[in-house]
């Protein structure tokens, strides 16, 4: 695993969950129509990254059996109990929002340490997969920073503060995939257990958290374009990781 590849992978999306301060500067209309369509981009990738790069090594590298398939599930399940617990999405309810905002950033900072915890996780299965779980918890993290973004502002953060807020709690990021990197050198095979449930973890929040977002909305045509363009970013990675070597 190239250690450098994660740390900038780990940088990168750490400097990205500012992003919300750029979506403010849009209009609440032009907000409300962009935002579908990022979610769209976010599921196409996300998707990709799991099916053609994660499934491709867990299948090759270590090989795909019944006990695979009960941890990919666990991974799932994983997924919905943190999100019930953390109240990942309540940001959507209107009550004690000033409470809540607090509340959301506890959240983000469980979430942010997952993320650490499925990039260095999928590095550790080669670089093309890595490099594919980092553009996949990007492109959900644009949509998702930038609502959180807006909640925080709305509850009553100075914007320079909700900016720090995201960008600060990133850390824990890095404290998640430390844990993996401790772990991968005290317990041999340790991403065995590991990569399918980052698999599950994504197909979660793809399937049951994106998807039903947009899978009804009456402009399907644009949606289907925007999860094709995800999917054909993350086909194209080995080809452009070539070239850049080149």
């Amino acid at each position: 695993m190239e250690s450098g590849l994660l740390l900038g992978s780990l940088i990168l999306t750490s400097v990205l969950s500012g992003l919300g301060a750029l979506f403010l500067g849009l209009s609440e209309e032009r907000m409300h129509k962009l935002t579908p369509y990022l979610i769209s981009l976010s599921a196409g990738t996300i998707f990709g990254g799991v099916f053609i790069h994660l499934v491709f090594k867990l299948a090759n590298n270590i090989g795909y059996t019944r006990q695979t398939g009960l941890i990919v599930l666990l991974g799932m399940a994983g997924s919905l109990i943190l999100e019930r617990a953390v109240h990942w999405h309540c940001h959507n309810q209107d009550h004690h929002i000033e409470a809540f905002s607090y509340v959301l950033v506890a959240g983000d900072a469980v979430h942010n340490i997952l993320d650490g915890i499925l990039v260095a996780s999928s590095f550790l299965a080669g670089v093309p997969a890595g490099l594919a779980a980092t553009i996949a918890v990007i492109a959900h993290k644009v949509p998702k920073e930038a609502g959180d973004f807006g909640v925080l502002v709305h509850s009553g953060f100075s914007r320079n503060k909700a900016v720090l807020f995201n960008i600060g709690i990133s850390v824990f990021m890095f404290m998640g995939a430390g844990l993996v990197l401790g772990l991968s050198t005290a317990v041999a095979g340790i991403n065995t257990f590991l990569l399918p449930l980052v698999i599950g973890n994504f197909v979660y929040i793809a399937g049951a958290d994106l998807l039903p977002r947009f899978k009804e909305d009456e402009g399907i045509g644009l949606h289907l374009a925007m999860f094709s363009l995800g999917v054909a970013v993350m086909y194209a990675i080995p080809y452009l990781r070539q070239l850049v070597l080149v």
